[in-house]
């Protein structure tokens, strides 16, 4: 039966307001449109702006000129992350990221050379402790004496020196963050202080002293109790990733285990630095107000003093396929949480454009399908979402919801596996599908409106897809997904035996 509406009688008043706000949304709509397709045009003009250079090191640099600003973007991107840890050493990537503006040599210190024998002899009494306490002998003295050791260290050192000369410099940042496949730190600064940035980050990489290692490994401790062992999400996405990869490190803890974190050691800070910060691992973007044929100079001048190293060896280890279905339920006082991931493949795979609009299609906010199904009909869950993971190694898709009041997991897990059968059963709407490449498309473009997003988007590409130019091809391999494309991978990745499920179920 159809709505019966009551004739309205007409109102001048409310007519004209209903126009107006008419007319100043259409505005907003059509600035928001103006402003994300100049943002294409200009994003489509940034690769003839592009300079490429090799330092002899083997650094490399992708320059992007834009001059609208007198401000430039600087990302440091290190080839290596949690991934590349050994085991007994989980943690220690991050660990290093913590300690990145802690100073050299020459920053951060009042005395290095008095600085160095103090940081030694704390390093022999925290080498004494760990002894003692793996030989499960009484450590009060050595922990007094450690602790007097680690004050009279703290005596020889500036706090927060670099950050602070970047600061008066008119500095965003620094900022640093990790993640299993490399390391980044990043700062804005005005363009006339190019080359201060460049004699301080080259001095950074190439003397870091690691100072103050025994105050951040606390301050690392505590964030993996917070975010980890006291923190339902964290526990489970722990438990989850353990059983997602039995063989490759993607199943260890970007923050580290804590028996590993609790036998760190500065001479394991320094060893897997010496080995993993080299010059062929270093990959620098910069965007921003500079002259390619000013700024190489500096650039050879500063950072061409890291000397000439071997490429680390990659990681060599396979996850085997798996057997069968995996699942894995963590039993705390906490709201159910289900997480649902999915094996696929790397960032340079062909399917990857395609997964990234199923991902859209699922779980891409609140006009996706589970969000409509799970949350506005059935009302099962309180909220659900999906991402397609394609790292440097083979990633997974994830699909997660939180089951609302009077609901469980297994409600959820039944629907989004109705949704996704649907998916492998009935082509795509044409509209649907072109919505979800539009969303795409937006949050692409979004991220690199800004400078640093720009560099940290070139230096990502470079890095774990071996060329940079394919970032502006991205959206040329989504505008080409089809309706048969998505039935295809849909069927191709989600199966049960490809399937790991982790649970979090509420405690009685």
């Amino acid at each position: 039966m159809g709505l019966l509406l009551k004739p309205v009688a007409y109102n001048k008043q409310v007519m004209a307001k209903a126009e107006r706000f008419l007319t100043g949304f259409i505005c907003v709509v059509f600035i928001i449109f103006i402003a994300l397709a100049d943002h294409c045009l200009a994003y489509k003009d940034y690769q003839e702006r592009v300079t490429e250079h090799t330092l002899k090191n083997g650094i490399r640099l992708i320059i992007l000129s834009d001059h609208s600003a007198p401000v430039v973007s600087f990302q440091v991107h290190v080839d290596v992350g949690a991934v590349n840890e050994r085991v007994g050493e989980t943690g220690i990537a991050h660990l290093l990221e913590h300690l990145a503006f802690n100073g050299t040599q020459v920053i951060g210190t009042k005395n290095w050379k008095d600085e160095k024998k103090a940081l030694a002899k704390l390093d022999r009494i925290h080498k004494k402790l760990l002894m003692a306490k793996a030989e499960g002998e009484n450590t009060q003295r050595l922990e007094e004496e450690f602790e007097e050791a680690r004050l009279a260290a703290d005596r020889f050192t500036r706090t927060n020196e670099f950050g602070q000369i970047l600061e008066r410099a008119g500095a965003i940042g620094p900022g640093a963050y990790i993640s299993y496949d490399f390391t980044c730190y990043w700062v804005e600064l005005p363009s006339n202080k190019v080359q201060l940035w460049a004699l301080l980050e080259s001095d950074r990489l190439l003397n870091s002293v690691a100072r103050g290692f025994y105050q951040e490994l606390k301050v690392v401790k505590e964030e993996r109790r917070m975010l980890v062992d006291n923190s339902p999400w964290g526990r489970l996405w722990e438990e989850f990733r353990a059983i997602a990869y039995k063989a490759h490190p993607y199943g260890n803890p970007i923050i580290g285990h804590m028996s590993d974190l609790e036998n760190m050691t500065r001479d394991k800070i320094r060893s897997f630095y010496e080995k993993h910060y080299t010059p062929c691992n270093i990959i620098v973007a910069i965007v921003g107000d500079v002259e390619p044929e000013r700024l190489i100079p500096k650039m050879e001048k500063y950072f061409g003093r890291f000397p000439v190293k071997d490429r680390p060896p990659s990681v060599i280890t396979v996850e085997p396929v798996q057997a069968s279905e995996r699942k894995v339920t963590v039993e705390i006082k906490a709201e159910p949480i289900l997480i649902i991931g999915y094996h696929t493949f790397k960032a340079t795979h062909p399917d990857r454009p395609m997964l990234r609009i199923v991902a859209e299609i699922l779980g891409g906010g609140r006009t996706s399908r589970l969000y409509e199904r799970l949350v506005k009909k059935e009302k099962v869950a309180i909220d659900v979402g999906s991402w397609s993971w394609a790292p440097k190694y083979p990633g997974m898709f994830y699909l997660w919801g939180m089951a609302s009041k009077g609901h469980t997991n297994q409600e959820v897990e039944r629907l989004i596996y109705e949704e996704i059968e649907r998916l492998k059963k009935e082509l795509v709407n044409v509209t649907e599908l072109e919505g979800a490449k539009a969303r795409v498309r937006t949050e692409f473009i979004r991220g690199l409106k800004s400078r640093r997003g720009i560099a940290r988007e070139l230096a990502w590409y470079e890095a774990v897809t071996g060329d940079w130019r394919n970032m502006f091809k991205e959206l040329e391999k989504v505008e080409k997904v089809s309706e048969e494309d998505i039935k295809r991978v849909v069927n191709n990745y989600f199966f049960s035996q490809n399937r790991v499920v982790g649970m979090v179920e509420p405690k009685l």
